[in-house]
C-alpha cells in the first residue's frame, strides 16, 4: 500500500513512489540514479538498503587489491606478489574498467535494488504488524536515511585503508617520490 511505502522510504517518498510505479508501470529495470552512481555503496547505505549496500562495498574493495599490490612492491614489501610490474599495470587497469562498469551498474539498477529492498522488508513488517499504527511506527524507524550508516561505512573504510597500509613495505620514500615527484 501507498503509505507503507511512504512511511518507509521516508524522505522524497513522493519522488521515489512515483519512479517505482513508472518501473512498474514500464515492467523496467533500469532507471537512472546519480546519487547511485556517484556515491557507491554509500547511497545504499544512507537508504538503508544492506544487502546491496555490502554488496557494492565489497566488490569495490575487492576491485581495489591490485593498487594496494602495486604499492606494496613499490614500497619494497616482503609480502608483496612476484608479479611483473606489466602484469600488475594490467590488473588495476582491468579492475579500473570494471569498478567503472559497477558504477555504470549502479546507476542505472540503484533504484531498483532499493525498491526490492524496501519491498522484501516492507513484507516482512506487514506480516509481523497487522496493526496500522504500530506497522506505520516500525516502517518508519526501519525504513527511511540514516547518516549514522554513512558514517559507519566511511569508518570502515578507513579501518581497512590504515591496516592496508600496514601491509606497505619499509621504502615508503619510493611511494612518496612517485606521487609528489
Amino acid at each position: 500500500k501507498a503509505r507503507d511505502w511512504a512511511s518507509y522510504v521516508g524522505p522524497s517518498s513522493i519522488y521515489y513512489m512515483m519512479q517505482f510505479f513508472r518501473m512498474q508501470e514500464t515492467r523496467r529495470k533500469a532507471v537512472i540514479s546519480f546519487s547511485a552512481f556517484f556515491l557507491g555503496p554509500f547511497y545504499f547505505f544512507y537508504r538503508k538498503a544492506w544487502k546491496p549496500a555490502f554488496g557494492f562495498l565489497a566488490a569495490e574493495l575487492l576491485l581495489a587489491v591490485p593498487t594496494l599490490l602495486q604499492l606494496m612492491q613499490i614500497t619494497g614489501s616482503t609480502m608483496a606478489p612476484a608479479l611483473s610490474d606489466s602484469t600488475m599495470v594490467l590488473l588495476a587497469r582491468i579492475c579500473s574498467a570494471l569498478s567503472f562498469l559497477l558504477m555504470v551498474v549502479r546507476g542505472m539498477y540503484g533504484k531498483w535494488l532499493y525498491r526490492k529492498s524496501a519491498a522484501e522488508k516492507i513484507k516482512r513488517i506487514r506480516a509481523e504488524f497487522p496493526d496500522a499504527a504500530q506497522r506505520k511506527a516500525v516502517l518508519a524507524a526501519q525504513g527511511g536515511v540514516s547518516i549514522a550508516a554513512v558514517f559507519g561505512c566511511f569508518l570502515l573504510l578507513m579501518v581497512v585503508g590504515s591496516a592496508a597500509t600496514l601491509l606497505l613495505g619499509p621504502n615508503v620514500d619510493a611511494l612518496l617520490n612517485l606521487v609528489y615527484g
